[in-house]
């Protein structure tokens, strides 16, 4: 099993979380872990109150445990960048902005035409992360329709042209029973070429760590990725999906 995606919220007691985290990992027989904590330079109260105080320390203490330096990385294309990601071995590039609503519904094209711009102007990541992600906050938890998937299918375009690929957040399945993005939009990352993919628990906590991932693997496989992306013994590599 391989899991990236995992926030143990960087802080004071932060060796101790890591310790629980790697426990649990080894207990759902993860062979492949990256813990990536939030930077998110952006101007939201979301944003303020989620990101790593000081970035060394946190390269630092993960090189003390064997880890390499994961890092979710949020910006709203204006802010001042706080942090240089090509310290990182992995970043997953995220978009958490405060969602612009039309008649109480949050306008899911706006969120993808600004992530779309964020996306070109980053050098330095991986994948971008959970693309749709506004659908956890939507009242009615709703789908990207297909009116979206001209623009999903651009976006996913540009990242294969760049050698980007895209990360399976398995979290929001305990949410409302679908990852991000969702199985439809998985498929269509694979129709259009996608074959960089990386997959994570989004944790927060060391109890979920691994949580849906053999699921996601198993679904993985059936939409006809082979291969996951692993960062191992110092560098990035496929590792075929069992």
């Amino acid at each position: 099993m391989q899991d990236y995606h995992v926030h143990s919220y960087f802080s004071g007691d932060s060796e101790s979380q890591i310790e629980d985290i790697i426990e649990q990992s080894k207990k759902v027989e993860i062979e492949h872990l990256i813990i990536t904590d939030h930077v998110d330079d952006m101007q939201t109260v979301f944003a303020k109150g989620d990101t790593i105080v000081n970035t060394r320390e946190y390269i630092e203490t993960m090189a003390k445990f064997g880890l390499p330096a994961g890092l979710e990385y949020s910006w709203d294309g204006k802010t001042p960048q706080s942090v240089t990601l090509s310290d990182f071995d992995f970043v997953i590039l995220s978009y958490h902005c405060e969602f612009t609503k039309e008649n109480g519904k949050i306008k899911y094209d706006k969120y993808l035409d600004d992530f779309e711009k964020i996306i070109t102007q980053v050098k330095d990541f991986n994948v971008i992360g959970h693309i749709d992600f506004p659908r956890r906050y939507d009242e009615e938890n709703r789908k990207f329709s297909k009116a979206h998937y001209g623009k999903l299918k651009d976006i996913f375009e540009k990242l294969i042209h760049r050698g980007k690929g895209i990360e399976l957040n398995m979290a929001a399945v305990s949410m409302y029973g679908e990852p991000n993005p969702d199985w439809e939009i998985l498929k269509l990352y694979k129709d259009v070429g996608g074959d960089i993919i990386t997959i994570g628990s989004d944790a927060h906590t060391a109890e979920r760590v691994g949580k849906n991932i053999s699921m996601g693997l198993k679904r993985l496989k059936e939409t006809g990725f082979d291969y996951l992306d692993v960062f191992d013994d110092g560098k990035w590599t496929k590792k075929k999906i069992k």
